[in-house]
């Protein structure tokens, strides 16, 4: 049993990619806590955490269906390693500009639109390539192990950020200082993946190289649209994104001026988080056959939902760390189990393109989310949190559960299962 669940680790570059991004986004999830503390510090403003995912969605939203195409076309692996190099140049300045304390909030923007465009590459291209360095039969343990990395890193990661943070705090009193010193961790641990990305041996890959970038976007956008499946996924997915899981812009808000407790806290806060992402990871993962997937799209989004109006309403911080465990175990399984049907249903030669169009959930449904929990916090944070659970709840009931769409699912994947039998 055991070793059927980490099936696709046998594979020796596989192996080797997933430690590496295990190590990176390990550093990532401290970024994800500590900018928007960062920011909150500095300024005591919620709109700026507004302009911050702005400036993150602008690049975001331009480039990520040119990340798409590029990863069709290129070799993903070098493409990956390019944008590693990147992000070190880039959070490197960054922990730089903090540990000397010139850190200004213009800073942070600028950062962010630039790290935002480099970022805008990665997530096709990882994508696109990961499927390659394991066999189609182990396709869904792969995906579930992928899937577990940002769960799983959750619940220790921004722990350790979070008592970095109090303790820098305690011993220089400077927000920036501190940040700095979580920055170079980050850096360390992206330098860990860039390393082992060096060691992966992609094999050969039919890509397309044949007509223009304008061109091959087209057929990646137009092969979504005529294949309504692929736009129902992702549209759930967006929709998820942008009421539901981007309202972690205001963990800081919540744990600063709700729940009265410092950044060790907030780390706590995240772990939780983590923790349920984990058991929404295991549950999408258990209830992977096909006649469980369009349950699982249908309760996900309404056990979100559920969990943000009660962290609106009952502001107890210890209480509040079992409804951020819900929280992740709503999101985490919504999310798995879209990943799962993408992966199994989309042609090798056009993942790249619709994986692009999937990125564009975390590269810019996720910052105009923030945007928009921001605008509201204005006024009142609790409030935010209501109307995107109540946005969340209604969308599930409404649509996606009457949909034709997610009564096809079940067909749709026993296919696919039925196609990997067949050439195994």
């Amino acid at each position: 049993m055991l070793k059927s669940r980490f099936s696709a680790l046998h594979h020796r570059d596989f192996r080797i990619f997933w430690i590496g991004y295990v190590i990176s986004v390990s550093g990532q999830q401290m970024l994800w806590m500590l900018e928007p503390w960062l920011i909150y510090e500095m300024t005591g403003s919620k709109i700026y955490l507004g302009i911050n995912a702005l400036a993150q969605a602008i690049p975001a939203t331009a480039l990520v269906l040119v990340g798409g195409v590029i990863a069709d076309k290129f070799d993903q692996r070098k493409l990956l390693i390019m944008v590693q190099v990147g992000n070190i140049v880039l959070l490197g300045l960054l922990a730089v500009l903090a540990l000397t304390e010139v850190l200004e909030i213009w800073h942070i923007f600028a950062i962010a639109f630039v790290h935002s465009a480099v970022g805008s590459f990665e997530n096709p291209a990882r994508q696109s390539m990961f499927p390659h360095l394991v066999s189609r039969a182990s396709m869904p343990n792969a995906v579930g192990l992928n899937s577990s990395i940002h769960p799983g890193t959750r619940i220790g990661a921004p722990v350790i950020g979070g008592f970095v943070l109090a303790l820098m705090m305690d011993i220089t009193d400077s927000p920036r200082i501190a940040a700095g010193t979580v920055l170079l961790i980050t850096v360390a641990g992206i330098g860990v993946y860039l390393a082992m990305l060096m060691k992966i041996h992609l094999p050969p890959i039919k890509r397309a190289y044949a007509g223009s970038m304008l061109k091959s976007m087209n057929e990646g956008a137009h092969f979504i649209w005529r294949e309504r499946i692929f736009a129902f996924l992702i549209g759930v997915a967006w929709y998820t994104m942008f009421f539901g899981i981007s309202f972690t812009i205001l963990l800081p808000v919540i744990a600063k001026d709700i729940l009265h407790v410092g950044p060790d806290s907030l780390g706590i806060m995240w772990a939780a988080q983590g923790v349920g992402s984990m058991a929404g990871v295991v549950l999408a993962s258990h209830y992977a056959s096909p006649r469980h997937q369009r349950r699982t799209l249908v309760l996900s989004p309404v056990l979100l939902g559920g969990s943000m109006i009660a962290l609106a309403l009952i502001p107890i911080y210890w209480v509040s760390l079992f409804i951020f465990f819900l929280v992740g175990t709503g999101a985490s399984a919504g999310n798995v189990a879209v990943q799962q049907n993408l992966q199994m249903l989309v042609p090798t030669e056009l993942r790249g393109r619709v994986m692009g169009v999937w990125s564009i959930v975390h590269t810019s449904i996720r910052p105009m989310g923030e945007m928009q929990f921001s605008a509201i916090a204005v006024f009142s944070a609790p409030a935010a949190l209501i109307v995107g659970g109540v946005m969340l709840i209604a969308a599930s009931v409404l649509y996606i559960a009457p949909s034709k769409q997610s009564h096809r699912l079940k067909d749709l994947r026993q296919a696919a299962l039925d196609s990997v039998a067949e050439h195994v």
